[in-house]
């Protein structure tokens, strides 16, 4: 049987050890975390535990008063900053119940709305979002360049120091220019939702 709880501290090995799991069949393979990061404002860190195992995560950090997190703050919001479930569990709506219980731990703290990033070739993701009523609000440009390309976007200033990789975001107008010029691009979206 699944459980959804809060996250706890003894939790953190098992935490890592899913969210680094969770991510290898997804195009945030990268994002690898050696320990559960700590945000600058309160989070709320909910885990799916089955038989004394993570198999789910999800952390959300949201606004204070005078701090904002949110990308769009018209209301108190929080941001999901992580949600990974193993894949073997995936069809067990293991996401959907995380959300749910976060979402009720939001509202006690007077949270309003909730964002979400998504690169947009991940669909499953972008599905999972839509199917609980997030919108898309917004959209960029994730890009990353190698070697001689680099130049393009940050030519060397210093004498003797040269880049040789490159990540970066582009939100402007000519994002053809910015695929032209990178060795690779991911087009992201923000979504929304009212809690």
């Amino acid at each position: 049987m699944i459980t959804i709880r809060k996250y706890r501290p003894e939790d953190e090995r098992d935490w890592v050890r899913c969210r680094v799991l969770s991510m290898l069949d997804t195009t945030l393979y990268g994002d690898v975390l050696t320990a559960k990061p700590g945000y600058p404002n309160p989070a709320v860190s909910v885990v799916a535990d089955h038989g004394g195992r993570i198999v789910g995560l999800l952390d959300v950090e949201y606004d204070l008063p005078d701090r904002t997190v949110c990308y769009r703050s018209h209301s108190p919001g929080g941001i999901i900053r992580s949600l990974a479930v193993l894949p073997e569990y995936r069809c067990e709506q293991v996401a959907t119940h995380l959300l749910k219980y976060a979402c009720s731990l939001l509202r006690e703290e007077g949270i309003e709305h909730l964002e979400a990033w998504s690169r947009l070739e991940d669909e499953s993701a972008c599905i999972f979002l839509q199917r609980r009523q997030f919108q898309e609000t917004y959209r960029y440009l994730h890009f990353s360049a190698d070697g001689p390309s680099c130049t393009a976007f940050a030519p060397g200033k210093i004498l003797d120091c040269f880049i040789l990789r490159l990540y970066g975001e582009y939100t402007g107008s000519d994002p053809d220019r910015i695929r032209e010029m990178a060795s690779r691009t991911w087009d992201c979206a923000l979504f929304e939702r009212e809690i």
